[in-house]
């Protein structure tokens, strides 16, 4: 099917984790398994966001509302703390918002976040994973 991801242990959990996650799911992916697998589980919907890149909060923005799944690829260590709230599901107006910087951004519950990084050890806050 096309939803197989590779058949060894890590690959494996990480699947689980992505599929069962209370948490937005982080995958440690150094060798970029995971990241094909997500691409071809979710398909052309999924909207592919680097940190950093032009316009990238407005499209978190607007994926926010419309529901869609979000995968940032190759999160560094340092993540922007505007997404703070994205991260830690900290909406507003009972779940039906959440504030990014100034703005209350409409909050769909279909809205997924997926964070991916080729860093094989890396060090992030507590809140992220």
């Amino acid at each position: 099917s096309h939803t197989k991801s590779p058949s060894d242990r890590m690959s494996t959990e990480n699947a689980t984790i992505l599929c069962n996650a209370t948490r937005w799911p982080l995958m440690v992916d150094p060798q970029l398994q995971g990241i094909k697998w997500i691409k071809n589980r979710e398909g052309d919907e999924l909207k592919v966001i680097r940190l950093g890149q032009k316009g990238y909060l407005e499209a978190i923005e607007r994926a926010i509302s419309n529901g869609d799944c979000v995968l940032i690829e190759n999160l560094e260590e340092e993540m922007d703390p505007v997404l703070d709230p994205v991260i830690g599901r900290n909406t507003i107006k009972k779940g039906r918002a959440i504030k990014i910087g100034d703005k209350d951004v409409d909050y769909s519950p279909n809205f997924r976040f997926i964070l991916q990084t080729k860093l094989a050890n890396p060090h992030y806050k507590p809140e992220l994973c």
